[in-house]
């Protein structure tokens, strides 16, 4: 079934959908969101850029934070050190929010492989949050 099915959660109809930044979209800006009615959740993922193959210590970072209570809605690393990395890890989170909420977000995802996706739709929403910012 495709991203623009509609479907019924207690009253609301709750459509799937996705926004997407690229990694330059998404280079250190503050970009303002509205939650679409009836989501309770947001599934935020962004692959970062792999480390690796420098002599010294290198890294990538990558961050999505709400502006007005810094709660990271997802936050990823890849470290290398002497040829070989060390720590890798993906954005890959689930965020609790407030349905037609407009949230204030500052991106910092420049070093990711192809920007940041956030999801939502009716399986989404009955997910478990790991990030709650109601």
């Amino acid at each position: 079934m495709g991203l623009n099915r509609m479907m019924m959660n207690s009253g609301v109809k709750v459509e799937d959908g996705s926004k997407k930044w690229s990694h330059r979209e998404a280079d250190n800006k503050t970009i303002a969101f509205t939650v679409p009615p009836g989501v309770k959740r947001i599934k935020v993922v962004a692959v970062v850029d792999y480390a690796e193959n420098t002599e010294d210590y290198s890294s990538f970072y990558a961050c999505i934070k709400n502006t007005i209570n810094n709660k990271k809605w997802g936050e990823g690393i890849s470290e290398c050190e002497m040829m070989e990395n060390i720590n890798h890890v993906d954005i890959d989170s689930i965020v609790g929010v407030t349905p037609n909420k407009t949230y204030t977000l500052h991106f910092d995802c420049y070093y990711t492989t192809d920007g940041v996706t956030f999801s939502w739709g009716k399986a989404i929403n009955d997910m478990t949050p790991r990030v709650e910012d109601y």
